[in-house]
């Protein structure tokens, strides 16, 4: 029979898939703007002032949006010396603490995030680009980005206190890449 966790990280996974999507979408929108910059500055010695705005907003929601959706495919940067060396009860205890420290950090990332995020609603700030954006909407790639980390770590705690998961099934690039068996 499988455990009822098993539903919970199939919607997760399919929701943070559509993350990795949107998140790709904006690597090749931000290379398209990019080039489009390039071209106009350098062949056709057009203006370009938006480029640099445009360019910080994507790249913005790549770091931020992106980090959650690697965080739960577990491929995020990690250091597992310490792991190679103990038993499998151990690397349990330490993928937890690990989690648990990485969860925190985000949970403050977070509520720092919305308390940037409404000052900029409630004052009313504005870019100094061309654009004049108001500053709550770029910085709701701050505040999407540490919630969706914070559930992403959540969600491997609940997956080690309840199924003794090591991880949700997510393969690490060590294990892809030299064919490991878990």
């Amino acid at each position: 029979m499988r455990h009822p966790f098993d539903r919970y990280t199939r919607l997760l996974d399919l929701f943070y898939k559509g993350v990795e999507l949107s998140v790709g979408m904006t690597v090749i929108a931000t290379v398209g703007v990019i080039s489009y910059g390039v071209l106009a500055r350098e062949v056709l010695h057009l203006s370009d002032v938006w480029v640099t705005e445009v360019t910080t907003y994507l790249m913005a929601y790549m770091t931020f949006v992106g980090t959650s959706a690697l965080a739960w495919q577990s491929r995020h940067l990690q250091v597992d010396v310490l792991g190679h060396c103990v038993g499998a009860r151990a690397r349990r205890v330490l993928a937890f603490a690990s989690a648990l420290v990485v969860a925190a950090v985000a949970l403050v990332v977070a509520v720092l995030a919305v308390e940037f995020w409404w000052d900029a609603w409630t004052s009313g700030e504005r870019s100094w680009g061309m654009f004049s954006l108001p500053l709550w909407i770029p910085y709701l790639c701050l505040v999407a980005g540490s919630v969706m980390l914070v559930l992403a770590q959540l969600s491997r705690l609940l997956a080690i206190a309840v199924t003794g998961a090591r991880s949700l099934r997510h393969d690490t690039l060590d294990e892809l890449a030299l064919g490991r068996e878990k």
